[in-house]
């Protein structure tokens, strides 16, 4: 079971926010050496991407 970057919500558990910590930075392709800690600020953005079927690029900032 993987959590999506767009199910995350303010009022998601500590668990649930450290799978979807574990599962972007598994999917990332670049490692930013910055981590992800629960009670975090972050910005998604999602666009389009060509190399999938139905493929999508996200990019998640972390508010420092």
């Amino acid at each position: 079971w993987e959590v999506r970057y767009f199910y995350i919500r303010e009022t998601q558990d500590r668990r649930s926010f450290e799978e979807f910590s574990w599962n972007i930075k598994d999917l990332s392709p670049y490692d930013t050496g910055v981590g992800a800690e629960y009670g975090g600020m972050f910005l998604t953005l999602s666009t389009c991407a060509h190399h999938a079927e139905d493929g999508r690029f996200v990019v998640i900032a972390k508010r420092i």
